[in-house]
C-alpha cells in the first residue's frame, strides 16, 4: 500500500527524520501509522457498502447527516462541494452523471404533500370488516377477513391525549394505518379509555367533539392486531410509543423505525424528528403549524422507508487494499492488491435495501 508522509506533531527538528509513513483507511480516509492499527480500525468501524458514500471522492460516512456535512457543511471538502453543486441531488445526496440527468432525477425524487392536514379520511377497512369484528373465532365472517388482509408492509401512527391529574398518561385518541401504496386501511378517532385531562390541542388538534361516534379502543385495537398478525413489516417513527398506546407487540425483526435507523440519525446517534426527515429527504413539509396528522405522518414514514429500500449503493471501494491476507498476527503481508476491505467489517445495522431482495 502506498503510504503518505506526514510530519510528526511538534514540527521539524534539526536532525533525524521528521516524517513518518501514514496508511489511510480506504473507506473513511482516517490515517494510521501501522497496518495493525488500520486492521483494528476496520474491525471496529463496521464499514460496509451500505454506508452513505460521497459520489465524488467515495468517502464513507456514518449517516446521511455526516455526508451532508461533507458535501454542504461549513467544513465541506472543496472539490466535492463544487461537483455536488453542479450534479448533486439535495434530497437523496446522489451525484448524477450530468446536469441534465440531475434535472430528470429531481422530477422523481421530489414528493408532494400526502393529504390535507387534520382531515380524517373514510375508513374502508372499518366497513369491510364490520361484520367480522364481533364474529366468533373460526366463523365464516372471520375467515373472510383473514383472507383479505394480506400486506407486505404497513405504516402506523397514533395520536395520544393526556390523562391523569397532570395529563402525563398517554391515551390513544387517533390511529392511522396505510399500506405500501399509501391506501388508507384505517384512520379513525378512538374512544378514550380514561377521562381526558389534556387534549394536547396544539399538537393533536383534537377536540372533545371529535370522539362523538368514534369506535371503542377494543375495536380499533382488534383491527390493528388482526392486520399485524400475518407478520407484515411495520413502518413508523418512534413506534415504541404507538405500540405501547395500543398495548400491542410486534417482532423486532419486522419493525422498520425511521427514528432509530442508523442512516437517518444525527451524527451523535440521536433521532431526528419526522418533520425534519420528511422535509430533508422527501422535499415537502408536514406538521405545518405543529399539528400532527397521523395519516400524513404514516405516509411520510412509508415514503422514507421505500426510499431507503430502493436505494442502490456504490458497491466496492475505489482504490482500496485487499486485507484478506492480513491479520493481527501477520501484519507484514508481502503483497497488497486492490479489491475490497469489507470482509474485515461486520455491518452494524440492517440496511433496508435488503428487504427488496427477500
Amino acid at each position: 500500500m502506498a503510504s503518505e508522509p506526514v510530519t510528526k506533531a511538534g514540527g521539524a527538528s534539526s536532525g533525524g527524520n521528521t516524517e513518518i509513513p501514514r496508511i489511510r483507511c480506504p473507506a473513511c480516509f482516517k490515517q494510521f501509522s501501522t497496518d495493525e492499527n488500520l486492521v483494528r480500525h476496520l474491525e471496529k468501524a463496521c464499514h460496509t457498502e451500505h454506508e452513505p458514500q460521497c459520489g465524488v471522492c467515495h468517502k464513507h460516512c456514518f449517516c446521511f447527516e455526516a455526508l451532508r456535512e461533507h458535501l454542504l457543511g461549513r467544513l465541506a471538502k472543496k472539490e466535492c462541494a463544487a461537483e455536488f453543486s453542479r450534479r448533486g441531488c439535495s434530497l437523496c445526496l446522489d451525484v448524477l452523471e450530468s446536469e441534465e440527468a440531475l434535472t430528470n432525477h429531481r422530477l422523481k425524487c421530489q414528493f408532494m404533500s400526502a393529504c390535507p392536514s387534520g382531515k380524517v379520511l373514510t375508513t374502508p377497512m372499518e366497513q369491510s370488516i364490520k361484520g367480522a369484528i364481533d364474529a366468533p373465532e373460526g366463523s365464516a365472517e372471520a375467515a373472510h377477513f383473514s383472507e383479505e388482509r394480506q400486506y407486505g408492509a404497513v405504516a402506523l401512527d397514533c395520536e395520544m391525549v393526556g390523562g391523569g391529574s397532570d395529563g402525563s398518561i398517554n391515551i390513544c385518541a387517533r390511529v392511522c394505518l396505510v399500506d405500501e401504496d399509501e391506501n388508507v386501511l384505517l384512520n379513525t378517532y378512538v374512544q378514550p379509555l380514561l377521562p381526558v385531562t389534556d387534549y394536547r390541542y396544539e399538537i393533536t388538534g383534537i377536540k372533545p367533539s371529535d370522539f362523538n361516534g368514534a369506535p371503542s379502543f377494543k375495536r380499533v385495537r382488534y383491527i390493528v392486531k388482526r392486520i399485524l398478525e400475518d407478520g407484515p413489516l411495520l413502518i413508523g417513527h418512534d413506534l415504541r410509543h404507538d405500540l405501547a398506546c395500543l398495548r400491542l407487540d410486534h417482532s423486532p425483526e419486522l419493525i422498520r423505525d425511521t427514528a432509530t435507523y442508523q442512516l437517518f440519525v444525527k451524527t451523535s446517534g440521536v433521532s431526528h424528528k419526522l418533520r425534519f426527515l420528511t422535509e430533508v429527504f422527501l422535499g415537502y413539509k408536514i406538521q405545518d403549524g405543529t399539528i400532527h396528522d397521523p395519516c400524513e405522518d404514516a405516509i411520510a414514514a412509508m415514503r422514507l422507508y421505500k426510499r431507503m429500500r430502493s436505494r442502490r449503493h456504490a458497491g466496492a471501494l475505489v482504490h482500496v487494499c485487499d486485507l484478506s491476507q492480513l491479520s493481527l498476527q501477520h501484519v507484514d503481508a508481502p503483497q497488497w492488491s486492490y479489491s475490497s476491505v469489507y470482509s474485515y467489517s461486520e455491518p452494524s445495522f440492517y440496511c433496508w435495501c435488503v428487504d427488496s431482495k427477500t
